[in-house]
């Protein structure tokens, strides 16, 4: 006798969810990953006191098997580059390179340092 659909439901709710955490993580990965990797960008051009964490960069790649040019593609990289060059706009290119090493948190921690 099949089961009643109140008796799947709740495993396919888990099921569901689990495959959503999983897009939710990737995508996470991914914003962080590109915003940080636009900040290293700017930093690599204009901030030479700051050294720039490639390791954390490929390990977050590896993990949602991405690429450096894919990041550059994203919305949260251009976000990113409009931000930066907002704020170098309005308190100068020094100020950028100073709050940099901090201004990422979570999958993007590591990437800028001094």
């Amino acid at each position: 006798m099949p089961k009643p659909i109140w008796a799947i439901a709740p495993i396919l709710c888990l099921a569901a969810g689990s495959a959503l955490a999983e897009v939710s993580r990737r995508d996470a990965i991914e914003a962080q990953t590109a915003s940080a990797l636009a900040s290293a960008d700017y930093a690599q051009r204009h901030c030479p006191s700051l050294r720039i964490g490639w390791q954390r960069i490929e390990q977050n790649l590896k993990s949602i098997k991405g690429t450096i040019e894919g990041l550059r593609r994203t919305e949260s990289y251009e976000e990113q580059i409009a931000a930066l060059q907002s704020v170098e706009k309005q308190q100068g290119r020094a100020m950028v390179c100073m709050v940099l090493p901090s201004a990422h948190g979570g999958y993007g921690r590591g990437v800028i340092l001094r």
